[in-house]
């Protein structure tokens, strides 16, 4: 079964052009850039490991973006003024994300294959422009949206969220999130990206469908205590499976499929993180997981089709 697994990546980051995806890999700290983030080189790389679909998570670092041109240029003296400069500014971060997703919308129209999840700001769209960016995106084919706490500065319980918690429970797609013990820690003492703060989330939204990124890296122990709670809450495998080959790393063949099988293969999903990790690796470590036929078959496809609503 292990060569003919289908594969489908729930975690790519794509860009429109290589030096656009070379500089976002820059900016995240990256020196050893090998990929650079294009739908040709992606398509290219699924081709040869029989990974049938992937999808596009549209990250915008708006606060980033934000910070940086407010330093770039003079702002009024007077508070009032100064405050509908800054407001301007993160409107227009906000719609450059809007413009990244259409893009990506784009891309999905060409290449059926990939997915497209929008990319949201709750700190810099107001109500109005969150919902209606759900509403729309979803009404013409997106299948999820994406959001990084720890690039919002903001827990995932935020009060900012819960009109999105509601339209997409409403509509029926996941949400992905960035999680693990990355970027700032918050008022509350730990990482924005604390798992732990979508079980409120989760019991207000029952039909809440969430995946965390990266297996909640750090939190891991929260992971399993959310998946034993919420049949809704999954966690994907990004940014860890190379962690497999890396002897300073202490996660291996065998405690990850332990993991796995604690949290349950239901609530795990194949990514990788393309292009900062390579898929044709994480394509082959996936296969060789000494995990069921049945397990592998969830984890690899089934879960993500599931979320898809590909069966």
């Amino acid at each position: 079964m292990a060569e003919d697994l289908e594969i489908i990546d729930i975690h790519t980051h794509t860009f429109a052009s290589a030096d656009r995806g070379i500089g976002w890999q820059k900016s995240t700290g990256r020196t050893d850039i090998v990929r650079d983030g294009t739908i040709e080189e992606l398509s290219g790389i699924m081709a040869a490991s029989n990974i049938t679909h992937a999808v596009q998570l549209m990250y915008t670092p708006t606060r980033f973006m934000y910070e940086a041109r407010i330093k770039s240029q003079e702002l009024p003296s007077d508070p009032a003024e100064r405050a509908a400069v800054e407001r301007e500014v993160q409107t227009m971060m906000a719609q450059r994300m809007i413009g990244n997703t259409e893009w990506a919308m784009g891309v999905s129209a060409k290449h059926p294959n990939f997915f497209t999840f929008a990319g949201l700001d709750p700190v810099y769209m107001d109500e109005a422009m969150l919902v209606g960016e759900i509403e729309d995106k979803v009404g013409r084919g997106a299948r999820g949206v994406k959001i990084v706490p720890l690039a919002l500065a903001m827990y995932v319980d935020d009060a900012r969220m819960t009109p999105a918690y509601e339209a997409i429970s409403r509509l029926g797609v996941p949400i992905v999130s960035q999680a693990g013990a990355g970027g700032e820690v918050g008022d509350r003492g730990d990482h924005y990206g604390s798992p732990k703060y979508f079980a409120g989330p989760l019991a207000q939204f029952p039909d809440l469908i969430v995946n965390i990124a990266h297996l909640g890296h750090g939190y891991e122990d929260d992971v399993i205590d959310l998946c034993h709670r919420f049949p809704n809450f999954h966690a994907d495998l990004s940014g860890r499976l190379h962690e497999l080959d890396d002897p300073n790393e202490h996660l291996t063949d065998e405690s990850l499929v332990a993991f796995i099988r604690e949290c349950g293969a239901e609530h795990i999903l194949f990514g990788t993180n393309y292009p900062l990790n390579d898929p044709a690796l994480y394509a082959s470590i996936m296969r060789r997981l000494p995990l069921t036929d049945r397990e592998k078959e969830l984890v690899a496809n089934g879960n993500a089709k599931r979320l898809l609503k590909l069966a």
